[in-house]
């Protein structure tokens, strides 16, 4: 049997740490465009969560291959750390590229 209150108290902390993540991207980087949740995982016994975040930034000052090839921006990608309470404890950069398959 499913167990909706669960299912409910899990949304309103995904929501809650999602907007931990995206206010500390903000504050660090600025505002940026179409930032998203990659992944998400529990550690330290549930007690923390492990998000890795994804958002779009524009070149400052792009060269002239991206320029002749239209790349106005990159996918940046970072992994962040945060406590249940909504505390930033740590960020560090990620790859997509560093799965293991």
């Amino acid at each position: 049997m499913i167990d909706e209150a669960k299912i409910k108290d899990s949304a309103k902390e995904f929501k809650a740490m999602e907007q931990s993540a995206k206010q500390f991207i903000t504050e660090l980087f600025g505002k940026q465009e179409q930032f998203q949740i990659e992944e998400v995982s529990r550690a330290g016994r549930g007690k923390t969560w492990i998000v890795t975040v994804s958002y779009f930034q524009k070149h400052k000052s792009p060269n002239d291959l991206q320029k002749l090839m239209g790349l106005t921006g990159s996918r940046i990608y970072k992994q962040l750390t945060i406590q249940e309470n909504g505390t930033v404890l740590g960020i560090s950069n990620w790859s997509p590229a560093s799965l293991t398959l």
